[in-house]
């Protein structure tokens, strides 16, 4: 049979603890969006792992020689019971640069979005020119 120190014990992991300020416990999940750069056939391929996103979420750019990947979503679902002791949402933001090798074609980059994942093709060019551009997901 449990002392009372030890009842005394559990009830304060069950409250005290449990609602604690632990910078550890209470860091939002940080998910890595890893990527993948082929190089084939005269074209680069850059595939994002990009869970959760929508193709409408990402903004992709080239200024001065930089490909930005970014993406921001937010579940605005929200689903009403009693008694809530802790709600999270979810805000997922995905932010990526690379600076792009010289000889890149960007007049003609292609971007789609399939199963979680952000597909990038961009050709390599006989001549180099430098140029800014926004590019369409797919």
């Amino acid at each position: 049979m449990k002392t009372l120190a030890q009842k005394q014990s559990a009830v304060k992991l069950l409250t005290e603890e449990f609602w604690s300020k632990n910078e550890i416990v209470n860091q939002p999940a940080k998910i890595e969006h890893s990527v993948n750069i082929i190089d084939k056939n005269g074209n680069y391929k850059i595939q994002v792992n990009a869970p959760g996103f929508k193709k409408d979420d990402f903004k992709i750019k080239i200024e001065n020689g930089v490909l930005n990947i970014q993406a921001y979503t937010s579940d605005k679902k929200e689903e009403i019971k009693k008694n809530y002791v802790r709600k999270e949402f979810l805000t997922s933001f995905l932010a990526r640069s690379f600076r792009l090798p010289e000889g890149i074609d960007i007049s003609n980059i292609k971007a789609h979005y399939k199963n979680g994942r952000l597909y990038i093709k961009m050709g390599k060019a006989n001549t180099v020119k430098q140029m800014n551009k926004k590019v369409k997901v797919q």
